[in-house]
């Protein structure tokens, strides 16, 4: 039996993740004397390091109120840190430190906030407020940081590459080539993890990485991505003040789950057993907190289709002794 979260710490998680999601980034401002005038930057913290605002002139009044602005983001970061310490102190938990610092810098680039969803184990990490329940230890292990695209034309905020951005949280993090040196990567590798960027197969021919041309990177089309991501929802990464990111409902992962778990059956025992607990995990919370949720995604993804859809999640249903369902 799941345990299930105090309602005081899911209070206290939501009012931190509303306060994440709209805070502007706090950091320390200093000036600087250039050509006879002064101007005001600030160093703000991103994943492993710093990146410079330029808030203008120091004698101009929009400057200033800049300034000022960065200060208070900075002391309301501060509070969120604190809470993040309490709610990870009564048991909630918050991704490793590498997770922290790749989910930041992606947060940062503005990619979540244009429509890129975090899914896999990452995201599964990031369910436990969200379902009102503890998941088990042994699901919760991941190297891997996949990230889903929709839109082939994204581009980052800062108007940097995808590598440079993940630079920011690893500067190992680098590009895995293709065998095709013609195409952009898709894959980038790092010291602690490896980085996918995912995006849902347009046609059944699509095979190779896609382009991500304004973000240098390419995007690996896969099956069910669309179903997967379609209507994602907020959560927030306990790490530093908060990181707000975008993954899948729920429920809908957990049919996922169910899928893949009959699809990659012959490629990895290991993974195969990871899949079906998530699932569980996740069915056994949601039929405690929102049954109806995990009854509208079978049903949705049961009229998929056959073959690829109502089979392999009764198969998984049965194995895991949820055939009612």
């Amino acid at each position: 039996m799941l345990q299930p979260i105090p309602p005081a710490l899911l209070t206290l998680y939501a009012d931190l993740a509303q306060q994440a999601r709209y805070a502007q980034r706090g950091g320390t401002v200093y000036r600087r004397a250039i050509g006879g005038a002064s101007y005001l930057y600030a160093k703000v913290s991103v994943g492993a390091g710093r990146r410079d605002i330029f808030p203008g002139r120091e004698d101009e009044g929009e400057t200033q109120e800049k300034a000022e602005a960065i200060r208070r983001a900075a002391s309301a970061a501060k509070d969120r840190r604190a809470t993040i310490r309490t709610l990870k102190s009564r048991g909630l938990r918050g991704p490793e430190p590498w997770l922290g610092r790749v989910l930041d810098a992606v947060a940062d680039a503005g990619l979540f906030a244009r429509g890129v969803v975090l899914v896999g184990a990452a995201a599964y990490q990031l369910m436990e407020p969200l379902v009102g329940r503890h998941l088990p230890d042994a699901s919760l292990i991941t190297g891997d940081v996949d990230l889903v695209t929709v839109d082939l034309a994204l581009k980052a905020e800062t108007g940097e590459s995808m590598e440079a951005i993940l630079q920011r949280a690893d500067p190992t993090l680098s590009a895995i080539l293709e065998l095709d040196l013609r195409h952009f990567s898709s894959r980038f590798k790092g010291s602690e993890a490896l980085v996918e960027i995912l995006t849902p197969i347009l046609q059944r021919t699509d095979s190779l990485p896609l382009p991500l041309s304004e973000m240098s990177a390419a995007a690996t089309p896969l099956q069910y991505r669309r179903w997967l991501t379609e209507d994602p929802v907020a959560a927030t990464a306990l790490w530093g003040p908060g990181v707000p990111v975008s993954v899948p409902a729920p429920a809908r992962y957990a049919v996922h789950k169910l899928i893949l778990a009959q699809k990659r059956l012959r490629t990895s025992r290991e993974k195969r057993f990871k899949y079906l607990s998530q699932a569980a995990a996740l069915i056994e919370a949601l039929r405690q907190a929102d049954p109806f949720a995990i009854e509208d995604a079978l049903e949705d993804a049961r009229r998929q289709g056959t073959d690829g859809w109502e089979k392999p999640i009764s198969r998984s249903l049965a194995e895991l002794g949820l055939s009612g369902l």
